[in-house]
C-alpha cells in the first residue's frame, strides 16, 4: 500500500482568512481597463483615439452559371463591379447597406 507523502507547505486557511488573502491578491492584479477620467480637466488631457478603419469582410456567394453571367453583363453596362450590384440589389431588399459599399473600389489607372 502506497503511503500520501504530500504535505502542504504551509496549513489550509479557512472562511475568513481565505477570503481576506484572495482579497488582498484580487486588490494587487492592475484593472484590465483604466479608470473612467472624474473631472473635465482630465478628460480633455486624455487624447481622443480615432475608431478603427472597418475592413470589409470577405463574403463568398455561389450562383448558377446563367445568374452569373447576368449580374456580369450589368456589371460591365454600368461599369461597375459585381458586388456594387450585389450591394445595389441588397439595399433595395431592405438591407442598410452603407455608402462606401455601393462605390466602385477598383483603383483607376490614368493614361497620359
Amino acid at each position: 500500500m502506497v503511503k500520501n507523502t504530500f504535505a502542504p507547505i504551509r496549513p489550509a486557511r479557512r472562511g475568513e482568512e481565505l477570503l481576506e488573502a484572495i482579497g488582498q491578491q484580487l486588490n494587487a492584479v492592475p484593472p484590465a481597463t483604466p479608470p473612467a477620467p472624474t473631472s473635465r480637466d482630465q478628460r480633455s488631457a486624455t487624447p481622443e483615439i480615432p475608431p478603427q478603419a472597418v475592413r470589409p469582410a470577405p463574403f463568398v456567394l455561389r450562383l448558377s452559371p446563367t445568374v452569373f453571367q447576368e449580374i456580369d453583363a450589368r456589371a460591365t453596362r454600368e461599369a461597375v463591379t459585381m458586388t456594387v450590384i450585389i450591394a445595389r440589389a441588397l439595399q433595395d431588399a431592405g438591407f442598410s447597406v452603407p455608402e462606401d459599399d455601393l462605390k466602385d473600389r477598383r483603383k483607376r489607372r490614368f493614361r497620359s
